[in-house]
């Protein structure tokens, strides 16, 4: 019995530890691509300025070789620059969808983050439900977190968890500000 509870708390423990190594391996994936997103933002503004010089000597180049008179070239130049603005303004359109793509990605992500947040700690209030009587003389400080954990059990329970964890109740108050 005391073995097949020694494999539950080391499974338990194994579970514990693979979720926090999910986690930081999700906080670096995060943070990898933020650094990426910088590092392709930064390339597309460059990209998008030399886009801009380019077809602005193009045309002015067109506009040589066809040696227009002054009034055809300066019309013409007007109306390369609105089409190169329409074409940029089209690429910003392209990289805001992107971005708002991005950002609702993220956000998916954050709910599923504090969904799985939330299933741990319904697992741990259950597990404790479950087992926290049979256990009452072993669990080491700081299971149950505060007083809320302990209205889950019944008086008997309250009573005899205060009694002999009274130490830790008293430093967990002082800590908060509340009376002991």
């Amino acid at each position: 019995m005391e073995e097949q509870e020694e494999r539950e708390r080391q499974r338990e423990k194994m579970d514990i530890e693979s979720k926090i190594r999910q986690r930081v391996d999700l906080q670096e994936t995060r943070r990898q691509q933020l650094h990426y997103k910088e590092l392709k933002r930064q390339a597309e503004m460059e990209e998008e300025e030399e886009f801009r010089r380019q077809m602005l000597a193009k045309f002015a180049e067109d506009d040589r070789i066809e040696q227009m008179n002054a009034q055809k070239r300066r019309m013409r130049q007007l109306e390369h620059k609105r089409a190169v603005e329409k074409l940029i303004e089209e690429r910003r359109e392209q990289f805001r969808r992107e971005r708002e793509a991005e950002l609702e990605a993220r956000h998916e992500e954050e709910r599923m983050q504090e969904y799985r947040r939330q299933i741990i700690e319904e697992e741990r209030q259950r597990l404790l439900q479950e087992h926290a009587t049979k256990l009452l003389g072993y669990l080491p400080k700081g299971v149950l977190r505060d007083s809320q954990d302990l209205d889950m059990f019944d008086e008997n329970f309250k009573d005899a968890y205060s009694k002999r964890y009274k130490e830790f109740w008293e430093e967990d108050s002082e800590s908060s500000g509340a009376p002991a």
